[in-house]
């Protein structure tokens, strides 16, 4: 969780016109990470009132999807 906090503060710093859910996207891209620990860093880092509690759902299935995409050298 430590490694998705301190990315996506970097990630934040560095692209300032995108939101938050944007830079959580780019920073658990290919990086394997669990569901728990992206639920975990979803709650944290994005802002409740940005999304309704039934998105809240898909929102992270598509983190999960990104996160466990595999390469081009994997398949």
């Amino acid at each position: 969780m430590l490694s998705i906090k301190s990315n996506f503060e970097k990630a934040q710093a560095r692209n300032p016109n995108l939101g938050a859910y944007s830079c959580l996207a780019k920073v658990v891209k290919h990086r394997k990470f669990s569901r728990k620990n992206l639920v975990k860093a979803f709650n944290e880092l994005v802002p409740k009132d940005d999304y309704a509690k039934e998105e809240r759902k898909e929102l992270v299935n598509y983190l999960e999807y990104l996160t466990n995409i595999a390469e081009e050298g994997e398949i």
